[in-house]
Parts: structure tokens; C-alpha cells; sequence
């Protein structure tokens, strides 16, 4: 067993040189604008302005992976003590039950006060935040701890443990709501002594089941990587607690020299209540608790219902471990030898090109037949082997008939392909978390690719999972095509609705929405000069979260055309704008206008150019992107600066072919000009003579 921390607040050494405090602008913005750095010499944070984070009190006992944790102080109609939870985009927060969690009013479960973006001064960058009131206490295990037995008392685990959990666990169940984080490591004494209260801790900061080590899984579960193993369901929650009884009840830990695989293989053969509690012996109702809640078969655990039966003492049919069938003889694979379809379905992918040559010879199917004898399995065998016979030959091809294969040999066993396991529901998080650690993501582009997970989706039981068809058919098109809005930048935020978007442009801004994103443009262009706005990421998210501010100009966000390509930037955020009502922006506004001079050149009018010059100057400074882009968009200045150039064109035209006649008819001797010049000359003499005559008669005049 692994102790408690001693205490729960410790210097965090990276806000030596931070004495910034954070206040949101609220101006014209929604409670999701992007903050406004203001700088003073505190060191704190305010959050949704009645609720401080302590820069300098870090809690390290609350922290998980890529979550820092720090205390925070309330005011108003607030608890005065809280914690804050910051979140980066390792791993995304479950956002999809922040509501729900928020209702939830139980003494033993960490209560959430508060969730939005904060600006953080020390990182001088954006995360999620969460604020949850603080009265915990000390984690029953260390987080790293995992060879757990703590000893207790039966009656005490029934009376602090037992009860309060089981009220948890059916407030959750009527919430439609899996905590996915039920184990010592996150649940916490109260600040009594150990034993004699306990809390849950929250489940919102990172993906479902992701901080929760294999062995508080079920077996199928367990297989998967932490990211890839997806939300589950109340009847994990329920094995989770079972094994939290089993090493809060035990003297000794009998898994403490074996790795997660070898558990599993030991789950497998002895089922998990043998596994889990060794040598240790428990009697009455606690065994029968036990062994309802640590039943293999997710059919057959224990629900709430049969919880509260077990409470009310009724006493329920014993559950008996689950038996599994047993070969008769051992099939060899990789140098091994198996004695059950489950605990080779689960080592299938360590050796795929052994597994073509075992379906090729027929061993397997034999083994299956004459060693195993279930017909069930023969079955679910031969459908695989025919599936997998249609699959495109080449490279991995014994890889992704290995997935079939031990689907077929195990029901409900994650998906095992290569490096990466992951139960559907969990792909896209798993996804996210290998490309944004620059780790090789193409075992992902496989799947997606060929798409041989596709029989197994569509046998699912479970309705989210048949949901997934779709957005595979969709990953399957859209990661062989090039440009924006396409590729694997696509398939992230298809997969992973809950995914903030990962660009580079936008690193130091959390943004789950369109609108949060015109807003961190406005942001970045009032500090900065970006050269780009849009790359693939920015229009991939865009193109998920809002496809009727994107689909429309996608030719033109993909044109060669500097012109056709900034007007199309230009008309996606003016429609972000109208869309949601937003306020101005201004710096957004004098960017475009900035990058608009590929448009300007296009006009040949220079006067009238000049002049929409000096109109859209105007409305940028006043960052109105709908005008702007609805001046581009009437099709009149167009036509009336091309009907110029071409009456021009045609003068132009005139002029050359006068030109023209007039120099061959020179070159031919002809000389112009001297009728006119007589008839000039003309008129000349005449009006001198006329002149004279005047004088004369006036000069006569005057002698006379």
C-alpha cells in the first residue's frame, strides 16, 4: 500500500515570474469570448468573477495526467473552499456530461461548481477549467499506487463504503452517467480517518476511464489502451467498485509481480473474484457482494436493482464464476501454447502472418471443432474467415483479419490492430492523443482506410456503437482526400465531437466553437500580424462544428487564386458573424482588409477602385466582416468594372485600327491635312481681310 500524501497544497514553482491576474472582457461577448490579458501583481486568477485560483497553491494530490490542479477561493453564493482543475489538450474533458454532473447533489461525491476557459498568465495561454468544492481530504491510495491492499474491517467497509457508493452509483445510473473513475486512487477520506468516510472524486477533467488502471476493468475493457478504451456503462462502474471492495477488504495483493496482460490472462482463467482476492476468504453477505459485482459476464453482474435487493437483505441466486470453455489439447501460436479461444483472441496481433498460415492449413478451424467443441464458436469462426477473405491483399492484410478473428473467438475483446487497442467509442480519443505526441498515427489511417471493423460495428448490441458506422463511412472518404476540410485533420473532430481545435494558429486559445474562434482571431490579430488564418485544421473543425459557414466556400478556401481564396476566408467568418448576432471585430477586420489587395488588383478601374478602398477601410476598422463580404458579394460592382474595361477595350480597339490606316496610307504617299489647311487658311485670309477693311473705314472716319 502505497500512503497518502501528508499534504495537500505545495509552491508551484512555475509562477515565480507570473504575478499577472487574469480578467475575461465581457464586453459584447458571451461567457466563451476569449480573455483579455490584463496585468497586475497578484498572484491569482479570477474566474467568473467571484471565484480565485491561487497561482502559488498547487495541489498535488489532485492532479492527474495533463491536469494541474490549485486551490481556489469563493465569494458570494460560493463554497469558500474549491479546488481548480486546468486542462490541456492532451486529453480531452468530457464535456457531453458537464450539465448532468452539475446537478448532482450527493455528500460523497466532489461537487462541480464552475467549468469554462481561463487565460492562464504563467503559460500566457488558454485551458478548460474546472472548479469543484473541496472536501476531500486525502486519496485513500497515491495515484501511482498499484499493488493496493488495505485491510479493512468488513463492517466498516459496509457501513462507509458500501452505502454511501451504492446511493452514488444509483444517482449516476438515473443521470444516464458512467463515472469511469471509481477506484482508491480517486476516492478520498474526507479528511477523516481512513476507513470511516469516503468521496468520490470527480470524472470530468479527462476522457472515461482513461486514468483508471487495467485491473479496476473489466476484462474486455482492460485490453484497451487508457485512451482508447472509451465511456462505458454502469455495469463497468459497478466491476470497478467490486474490485474497490476486493483490495480495500484484502490483507495481500496476489497480482503485485504481474503485469496488466498477465492479470488478464489470470482473470481469464480464473475468473476475477479468484484472481482479485487470492488467498484472502470472506463469508456471508460481503462474499455474496463480491461475486455479483465481479462477474465476468456484463449480463449477469450485479445492477443497482440487484444492490438494493442485496441492501434490503434478500438474498439473490449466488453468482458462480463464469465457466469458460477449455480446449482439450493446445493450439501453438507464437512459440505458445493456448488452451482458450479468449486468451488467444487476445495475442492474436503479436503474430499476424502465423495467424494466415493457421486459417490457411485449417489448424484452427480444427482446433476449434475437435478441441473446443462449441459450435457457437465454430461459427463465429467460419463467418470471420469468409469475411476475411474478401479483405484487400497486401500489407496488413493478416493484421485486420486478426481483428475479425478474435472478435470471433472472443465477443466483445477490444479491438487489438498492430500497436493500438481501443474499443470503438474510444478511436477518436485515442486518435488525438497520438497525433498531438507526433507519434505515428498509421495504424489509425488503416483502420479508417479499409475499414474492417465495419461487420463488427454493425453487430454491436450497443446503439452508439452502430452510430459509428457513419462517421467511419465518412473518415473512410474524406482521409484520401487532399486540401482543406479533408484528410485526417477531418477525421479528428468527426470522431471526437468533444475535441478543441488542435491548430498551431490557434495553440494558446481553447476553442470548442465557431465563435470561439472568430474571437481568438480577434484575439491574435490585435497582438500580432498573423500570416495565415486558415489552415487545415482551423477549416477541418470549422467544417464539423458549423458545415453551413464552410461547405459553401470551400472551392474558394481551396483556389490557387490568392483573390478567390481570401474572399472565401472573408466570406466564412462574416457568415460566423451574421449567424450568431456577434459583436465587431475590428482587429479581424483591418487583417482582411490588410489581404485584400489580390482583390483590389483584379479591378481595372482605378477611381472606383480607390474609392471601395476607402469603403472597405471603413467597415474593417469598424470590424464589420457581413458588410464587407456582402460589398464582394454584389455582383454589380463586378459587371459595372467589367462593362468599363471592355467599353475602354473597344475605344482602345478603334483608336489602333485609325492608327493602323493612317500610317499605311502615308506609307502609300498620301499626304493628310492640306485640304483642311487650305480651308484653315481660308478662313484666315478672310477674317484679316474683314479686320482691315474695319480699320480703314474707322481710320477714315476719324480724319474726316
Amino acid at each position: 500500500m502505497t500512503n497518502a500524501p501528508e499534504s495537500n497544497a505545495e509552491s508551484d514553482a512555475d509562477t515565480q515570474s507570473a504575478d499577472v491576474k487574469n480578467t475575461p472582457s465581457t464586453e459584447g461577448a458571451d461567457e466563451n469570448s476569449a480573455p483579455v490579458e490584463k496585468a497586475s501583481n497578484s498572484k491569482s486568477i479570477e474566474f467568473n468573477k467571484d471565484i480565485s485560483i491561487r497561482l502559488d497553491e498547487r495541489l498535488k494530490h489532485l492532479e492527474k495526467e495533463s491536469v494541474r490542479a490549485y486551490r481556489a477561493i469563493g465569494a458570494g453564493r460560493n463554497a469558500a473552499n474549491l479546488f481548480a482543475l486546468i486542462c490541456d489538450k492532451d486529453l480531452t474533458p468530457r464535456f457531453t456530461y458537464q450539465s448532468k454532473y452539475k446537478t448532482i447533489d450527493h455528500p460523497n461525491l466532489c461537487r462541480l461548481i464552475a467549468s469554462n476557459k481561463v487565460y492562464w498568465p504563467p503559460d500566457k495561454k488558454e485551458y478548460y477549467c474546472f472548479i469543484y468544492e473541496d472536501t476531500l481530504g486525502n486519496p485513500l491510495v497515491d495515484r501511482n499506487a498499484r499493488n493496493i491492499a488495505l485491510g479493512w474491517r468488513p463492517e466498516s467497509v459496509l457501513q462507509n463504503v458500501v452505502m454511501p457508493m451504492i446511493e452514488i452509483l444509483r444517482t449516476l445510473r438515473n443521470k444516464e452517467m458512467y463515472h469511469g473513475e471509481i477506484w482508491p486512487g480517486n476516492i478520498f477520506d474526507g479528511g477523516a480517518k481512513a476507513g470511516q468516510k469516503i468521496h468520490l472524486g470527480e470524472c470530468l477533467a479527462t476522457p472515461a476511464a482513461s486514468q483508471l488502471p487495467a485491473v479496476f476493468e473489466p476484462i474486455e475493457r482492460a485490453m484497451a489502451d487508457p485512451l482508447g478504451r472509451g465511456p462505458g456503462e454502469i455495469a463497468d462502474d459497478l466491476y470497478s467498485f467490486g474490485v474497490t471492495l476486493a483490495v480495500m477488504l484484502r490483507t495481500q495483493d496476489p497480482l503485485k509481480d504481474l503485469n496488466d496482460e498477465q492479470i488478464i490472462e489470470r482473470k481469464i482463467e480464473k475468473s476475477s473474484y479468484s484472481t482479485l482476492m487470492g488467498k484472502d476468504r470472506l463469508s456471508g453477505a460481503m462474499l455474496e457482494l463480491l461475486r455479483g459485482l465481479l462477474y465476468d459476464d456484463p449480463e449477469q453482474r450485479w445492477g443497482i436493482e440487484d444492490l438494493e435487493d442485496w441492501v434490503d437483505g434478500r438474498r439473490l441466486s449466488p453468482k458462480q464464476a463464469p465457466q469458460r470453455f477449455k480446449a482439450s489439447r493446445p493450439i501453438i501460436f507464437n512459440h505458445k501454447k493456448y488452451l482458450r479461444p479468449e486468451t488467444l483472441a487476445k495475442d492474436i496481433h503479436l503474430d499476424p502472418n502465423e495467424l494466415t498460415k493457421l486459417i490457411d492449413n485449417k489448424e484452427i478451424d480444427q482446433w476449434v471443432e475437435r478441441a473446443i467443441e462449441d459450435k457457437i464458436v465454430k461459427s463465429r469462426l467460419e463467418q470471420a474467415i469468409a469475411t476475411g477473405a474478401n479483405f484487400e491483399k497486401g500489407n496488413s492484410y493478416g493484421d485486420r483479419l486478426g481483428v475479425i478473428v478474435s472478435h470471433a473467438l472472443f465477443p466483445g475483446i477490444c479491438i487489438r490492430y498492430k500497436d493500438i487497442f481501443f474499443n470503438p467509442l474510444g478511436f477518436g480519443k485515442h486518435l488525438i492523443k497520438r497525433y498531438r505526441d507526433q507519434q505515428d498515427v498509421q495504424a489509425f489511417v488503416d483502420v479508417m482506410k479499409y475499414y474492417f471493423i465495419a461487420p463488427l460495428l454493425r453487430e454491436s448490441k450497443s446503439h452508439e456503437r452502430r452510430g459509428l458506422v457513419s462517421k467511419f463511412d465518412t473518415c473512410r472518404n474524406v482521409v484520401k482526400q487532399k486540401g482543406l476540410n479533408a484528410g485526417i485533420e477531418k477525421c479528428l473532430y468527426i470522431l471526437d465531437p468533444e475535441a478543441p481545435c488542435l491548430s498551431e494558429i490557434t495553440k494558446d486559445y481553447y476553442v470548442q466553437t465557431p465563435t470561439d474562434m472568430i474571437r481568438a482571431f480577434q484575439n491574435l490579430c490585435t497582438k500580432s500580424k498573423p500570416a495565415i488564418l486558415f489552415d487545415r485544421h482551423t477549416v477541418s473543425f470549422l467544417g464539423v462544428k458549423d458545415r453551413y459557414s464552410i461547405d459553401p466556400y470551400i472551392a474558394e478556401l481551396n483556389s490557387e487564386k490568392p483573390h478567390v481564396r481570401v474572399l472565401g476566408q472573408l466570406k466564412v467568418m462574416a457568415t460566423i458573424q451574421k449567424r450568431a448576432n456577434l459583436e465587431k471585430f475590428p482587429a479581424l477586420g483591418k487583417w482582411f482588409f490588410k489581404n485584400l489587395d489580390p482583390v483590389f488588383k483584379r479591378f481595372h478601374d482605378t477611381k472606383k477602385c480607390n474609392e471601395l478602398k476607402e469603403k472597405i477601410k471603413t467597415l474593417a476598422i469598424d470590424g464589420d466582416l457581413k458588410a464587407m463580404a456582402q460589398i464582394f458579394d454584389d455582383a454589380h460592382i463586378y459587371q459595372t468594372d467589367l462593362n468599363s474595361f471592355h467599353q475602354a477595350i473597344e475605344k482602345y480597339k478603334d483608336l489602333v485600327a485609325e492608327e493602323k490606316k493612317i500610317e499605311h496610307e502615308l506609307a502609300k504617299g498620301k499626304v493628310y491635312g492640306v485640304r483642311t489647311g487650305q480651308q484653315v487658311a481660308s478662313v484666315i485670309a478672310m477674317v484679316l481681310s474683314f479686320v482691315i477693311i474695319l480699320i480703314s473705314i474707322y481710320a477714315a472716319f476719324i480724319k474726316g
